[in-house]
């Protein structure tokens, strides 16, 4: 029951009242914080679940906006955040966990990765780089979403083209194995790497405009998407975490 309650409202984006119609039908006269309260037990056996994702040597995380009505210590329109960490598309067993945090701090990430060893695939946002773990990896699709708008309306289109073919030839390689598309990415991606790399460069943009803020921006994470040419398991975009977070966004409007 405790794990039909938990899909129903997590998975399916079903809210607690409105189960209650359900069990109601099936005789069983149950008021909503007696729902509240069983989801409350089952998140003790999630921990289980985020110490075995800590344990996977790749991992995918994002973080999204979530606001709190009579949070302690908050104002109502402040924001809180929804931490998402994830197992990649290659692991054989998928696994997705929501963290709260009240903040986007340091400490938020620092703790919610704290012994984690192994190789994380995230944006640029500061705080990661400052989370003990063995390497860090970027995301070629973050970028896109920061910059694609405003180099159409430029007509500076030599770096999409280059993301137009990285992105084909690396839908190509799906099925291979970690250590084949490590090859792969090596012979035909890494001089496309350092193409797109010279025509951002090349790119005339005020460092304040819009456009300016999005080359600098993937610029700067220029090491870390570098390293998607030595990780073979991982995919060169975190659209499977993006996904996730999309899920939780859709779910957080139902209720």
């Amino acid at each position: 029951m405790l794990e039909n309650i938990i899909y129903q409202n997590y998975v399916l984006g079903t809210p607690l009242y409105r189960q209650l119609k359900d069990w109601h039908r099936f005789g069983w006269n149950v008021c909503e914080s007696t729902l509240a309260a069983w989801v409350i037990h089952g998140t003790d056996k999630l921990s289980l679940l985020h110490q075995k994702l800590l344990q996977h040597p790749y991992l995918q995380g994002d973080e999204t906006v979530v606001k709190v009505l009579r949070e302690p210590g908050k104002k109502p329109t402040a924001e809180s955040r929804m931490w998402v960490q994830r197992t990649i598309q290659k692991d054989e067993r998928q696994a997705i966990y929501y963290a709260y945090r009240p903040d986007w701090s340091e400490k938020s990430a620092c703790s919610l990765y704290s012994g984690f060893t192994g190789v994380l695939q995230c944006d640029g946002y500061q705080v990661y780089p400052k989370v003990a773990y063995a390497d860090r990896v970027g995301c070629l699709a973050v970028w896109l979403m920061y910059g694609v708008n405003f180099l159409r309306l430029l007509n500076t289109v030599r770096p999409l083209k280059i993301l137009d073919q990285i992105f084909h030839q690396e839908k190509k390689w799906t099925s291979l194995s970690s250590s084949a598309r490590t090859i792969k990415r090596n012979e035909f991606l890494r001089p496309l790497f350092e193409k797109f790399w010279q025509a951002l460069a090349t790119c005339a943009a005020l460092p304040k405009s819009s456009l300016g803020k999005a080359i600098a921006y993937a610029l700067g994470q220029k090491e870390a998407i570098n390293k998607l040419l030595q990780y073979g398991a991982i995919d060169i975009s975190n659209n499977t975490c993006e996904q996730s977070v999309k899920s939780l966004v859709i779910d957080r409007k139902n209720i």
